[in-house]
C-alpha cells in the first residue's frame, strides 16, 4: 500500500470562487464501498472523464472523489480561458501535423463543454470574445510575427491590431500591437467546474472533501480516504501534478506555481475612463513578459503574473503580499485612470508540465489510465484527456486517441536536487529574458 502525503494546500483567496453564490457541495466519503470505476480528481478531466465513464457505460457504478470541493482546486485558478490553439503555433512550422492534431483535440474539447452549458444552463459568463496576444518590445513583435507566420501556415483565421485599435478594445495604449484569434472562449472557471460537477449524470457519485491517502493497485485497486475504502474494478487518476504521489509519471512531471489578482468590481465611471470592451481576454506575447490578463462579464480585472517553483506546495502571506503588489503595479502601468487598492483577491494556483510537453495520458497499467499534464492549456487539454482515458478504459474507438497518443509521453527528468537546479534557473532566465514586456 502506498502512502499518499502530497495533497492539496489550497488557499481561501481564490477571486473566481469567492464571488460565486454558495454552493452545496457533495458530501465526503463515510463508508467502505466497491465500484466498477473510479474517477480520482474532480478537475475538468476527472469530470469528463466520469461523465464519459457514465454514457459508455451505463449499467455500471462509476464513482469521483476529490480531495478538495469542487471549484477549490487548480481548475478553477486558471484565468478562464478556454484556447483552441496549441501555445507554440509559429515555433514548429516543420511540424504542422501535430499542429492539425492537437486543433483537432482542443475543438473537441471546446465542442463538448460549449454543448455541457448550453445543454445544462450553467452561468459561467461563458463568452465567444476570442482573445489578444499582445507586444510591447521588439522581443514581443518578433513572436507575434511568428504567431502569424503558424496561423498562416495552419490556414487559421486572425486579425492584426493596431496599438490604437488595441487601446479602443481594452482601455490600455500600454502595448504597440496584438493579434486577435477568435476561437478561444472566455469564462469563470470556477463557475464552469462548479456547473460541470453539479450537472452530471444521476448515475455518477461524487464524493468531496475526500482525499485518498494510499493506495494499491491490483486486482481490485484498493484506496483509503480519511473515512472511507474504495475497491474499483478500474481507475482513471486525473490528479495532474499529483500523479507522482501514487507512482504514476514519477520523475516525468513538475509543477510551476502562479500567483493571480482580482480587482473589486469597476465602476460605471471607472469603466467608462477605459472606454473598452465589456469582456476581454490578452495573453503577452512573452509567456512571462507580463501578465495574463482579463476584464470579466462582472467588471472585474484579473492579472496572473507571477511564476515560481517550489517543491513545497506552502505560499507564505508574504508572498501573497509581494505577488499582489507586483500586480498592483502592473494594473497601474496599463490601466493608470483606475485608483490604487482596487485589488481585493490574490490567489496561487499550479500547471503542470513535462520537459518535452507531451501528456501525461494513457494507460499505465491494467486497469489503471492517466489523463494528466495538460501543459499550461487545462481547460481543453484536461477535458479532451478525460474523455479519451475513458474511451480508452472502455474499449469505445475514438480516432481522436491516436491523435493524443501520437502527442507522445513525457521524458524522464533529472534526478532531484538537479531538477530542482535546473527549473530555478531556466525559470529565471525566463523571467529576465521576457522583462521588456512585463
Amino acid at each position: 500500500m502506498t502512502q499518499i502525503t502530497d495533497l492539496p494546500n489550497n488557499d481561501s483567496g481564490n477571486g473566481w470562487a469567492n464571488t460565486l453564490p454558495p454552493r452545496l457541495a457533495c458530501s465526503p466519503l463515510s463508508e467502505d464501498i466497491s465500484c466498477d470505476w473510479l474517477v480520482i480528481g474532480a478537475g475538468f478531466a476527472g469530470l469528463a472523464a466520469a461523465r464519459r465513464l457514465s454514457e459508455n457505460n451505463p449499467e455500471d457504478r462509476v464513482v469521483i472523489v476529490d480531495a478538495c470541493k469542487v471549484g477549490d482546486g487548480a481548475s478553477a485558478r486558471n484565468s478562464g480561458f478556454v484556447i483552441d490553439l496549441p501555445h507554440n503555433v509559429g515555433s514548429d512550422l516543420d511540424n504542422l501535423d501535430m499542429q492539425h492534431r492537437s486543433l483537432r483535440l482542443a475543438r473537441a474539447a471546446v465542442t463538448q463543454l460549449e454543448d455541457i452549458v448550453q445543454t445544462n444552463a450553467i452561468d459561467c459568463q461563458w463568452s465567444h470574445r476570442g482573445q489578444y496576444m499582445a507586444a510591447a518590445s521588439d522581443k514581443g513583435e518578433a513572436v507575434l510575427d511568428g504567431f502569424s507566420s503558424g496561423l498562416d501556415a495552419l490556414g487559421e483565421s486572425y486579425q492584426k491590431v493596431s496599438a490604437d485599435d488595441l487601446n479602443s478594445a481594452i482601455g490600455t495604449s500600454y502595448y504597440r500591437r496584438a493579434i486577435f484569434t477568435p476561437g478561444t472562449i472566455l469564462m469563470q472557471p470556477a463557475a464552469l467546474v462548479c456547473g460541470l460537477a453539479d450537472t452530471l449524470p444521476e448515475s455518477v457519485e461524487l464524493y468531496e472533501d475526500t482525499p485518498v491517502t494510499s493506495s494499491r493497485f491490483g486486482s481490485p485497486h484498493q484506496f483509503s480516504t480519511p473515512n472511507g475504502s474504495i475497491r474499483a474494478r478500474q481507475v482513471i487518476l486525473a490528479v495532474n501534478g499529483f500523479a507522482p504521489a501514487f507512482n504514476i509519471l514519477k520523475g516525468r512531471v513538475f509543477s510551476l506555481q502562479l500567483l493571480a489578482s482580482m480587482t473589486r468590481v469597476l465602476s460605471d465611471g471607472e469603466l467608462v475612463k477605459l472606454g473598452c470592451e465589456p469582456d476581454w481576454g490578452l495573453v503577452p506575447a512573452l509567456p512571462f513578459g507580463g501578465p495574463t490578463m482579463r476584464l470579466t462579464q462582472d467588471r472585474r480585472l484579473v492579472m496572473r503574473s507571477v511564476f515560481s517553483y517550489r517543491h513545497s506546495r506552502h505560499v507564505s502571506a508574504g508572498q501573497y503580499q509581494k505577488a499582489g503588489a507586483l500586480q498592483a503595479r502592473q494594473i497601474q502601468a496599463r490601466f493608470g485612470a483606475l485608483p490604487a487598492g482596487i485589488i481585493k483577491h490574490t490567489w496561487a494556483g499550479n500547471i503542470t508540465l513535462s520537459q518535452n510537453f507531451a501528456p501525461g495520458f494513457g494507460k499505465q497499467a491494467d486497469g489503471v489510465y492517466s489523463a494528466v499534464c495538460q501543459n499550461g492549456v487545462g481547460v481543453t487539454k484536461g477535458t479532451i484527456s478525460g474523455i479519451l482515458a475513458a474511451d480508452l478504459a472502455s474499449g469505445r474507438d475514438n480516432p481522436l486517441i491516436s491523435d493524443m497518443e501520437t502527442l507522445g509521453v513525457p521524458c524522464r527528468l533529472p534526478p532531484r536536487p538537479f531538477l530542482d537546479l535546473g527549473i530555478t534557473a531556466k525559470l529565471k532566465w525566463w523571467v529576465r529574458s521576457s522583462r521588456v514586456d512585463g
